[in-house]
Order: C-alpha cells, then structure tokens, then sequence
C-alpha cells in the first residue's frame, strides 16, 4: 500500500524534529533512530557505495540538527523533508565527486546453483541500469518506487509539481525497460520488475 507511512508515524517525526529545533537531543536522536534507514537506503540506490550512504546519511543527520527549524508540516511530511534533505546532500557529492553513473554494486555475494548466479546476474544488470539513467530520472524512480512515498510526498522532496514527478517516472520506467532489452552483445537482457524491491535494489 502506497499510504505506508501513517498519519500517526509522521505526527510523531513531526514532533521530534519540533523538539530537535528547540535543542532536544534525545528526540533528535529518536529521529534518528526511525529514519536513518530511509536516507541510507535512498542514497545506496543512488549511488551503489555503502561508504557514499553512510556519509550521506551522516551529512544529512547533521544538517537536520542544524536546521530542524526549518521544517514546514504544512508543504508536505517530515519524510519527505528528509529525504528531500538527502537527495540535495546525494546530489551535491555526486556533482564533486562526477559520480553521474556509479560503479559495480559493492559485495555481490557467492552463491551456489545455476538460478542462484542467474538471478544475481540479473539483479547486478537491473542495479546498473538503475545507476545509469538521468539523475532527475533516478531519483523519482528511486523515492516512489523504493522508498514508497506518494506522488504528493515525492513532489515535495524533489521540489517539483507532481505532474513532473509522474512524466519523470513514465520516462524513468520507459528508458529502464528500453535498457534492459537491450541485446545480449550490448547489454544482457533481464526482465523489468512491474515494481522495484527495496530489499532486492538495495541489499
């Protein structure tokens, strides 16, 4: 269900980032606690470097203790603050770094039987066609389809109408399909998912 976040869960991040603001250190860090996954995992998607993540995740916490203050309830969820948050942090060290595609998934792991290393194989070709496509294309892909948020949520951490947020996921899903047929002497070809696993992309 896309509504995963409940009203009850986002009052209560609401509230934390309230009391972080006015220099509550345990609800910052409570705040931390329920949503260092989310940042961690949308930068992993982006960018397929566990040590990028991990900075990034740590960048964003520092700045939302810096900036608490600045949240607005009323122009969307304190979720999609912070990922919004993340996605300028992702965006910012992709530019200094010139990390417009990314590297191979780090880690891939062994494993044994013939449909075991098929499907890792295809998981690898479906990681790197996420990593290939247009930033602006990524990240849509990336917030809607991983991360769960609405298109309301996702227009507000892109900054954006949420017509654009819908026309960059139909081009995001077009060019990934499009990548994945590619032929097998350019590009192995593997099936797209009708909807992206966070726990398969980002494992």
């Amino acid at each position: 269900m896309r509504d995963a976040l409940t009203n009850t869960d986002d009052g209560t991040d609401a509230a934390l980032l309230a009391q972080a603001a006015a220099g509550a250190e345990s609800a910052f860090v409570e705040l931390y606690r329920r949503r260092r996954d989310d940042v961690y995992r949308f930068a992993l998607a982006m960018a397929k470097s566990r040590s990028f993540a991990q900075d990034v995740t740590q960048e964003v916490f520092l700045n939302v203790w810096e900036n608490a203050a600045r949240f607005d309830p009323a122009k969307g969820t304190a979720r999609a603050w912070l990922l919004g948050c993340a996605r300028y942090v992702v965006l910012d060290r992709l530019r200094d770094e010139r990390r417009w595609t990314d590297d191979v998934p780090e880690g891939v792991a062994a494993c044994e039987g013939e449909q075991l290393v098929l499907a890792q194989q295809r998981l690898v070709r479906l990681q790197a066609a996420i990593a290939a496509l247009p930033v602006e294309f990524r990240e849509a892909l990336v917030l809607y389809e991983l991360q769960e948020l609405s298109y309301a949520e996702c227009a507000a951490a892109l900054d954006c109408p949420i017509g654009t947020v819908r026309s960059r996921l139909h081009r995001a899903r077009a060019l990934l399909s499009e990548m994945l047929r590619e032929p097998e002497g350019a590009k192995p070809q593997v099936d797209a998912p009708a909807a992206l696993s966070p726990s398969e992309v980002c494992s």
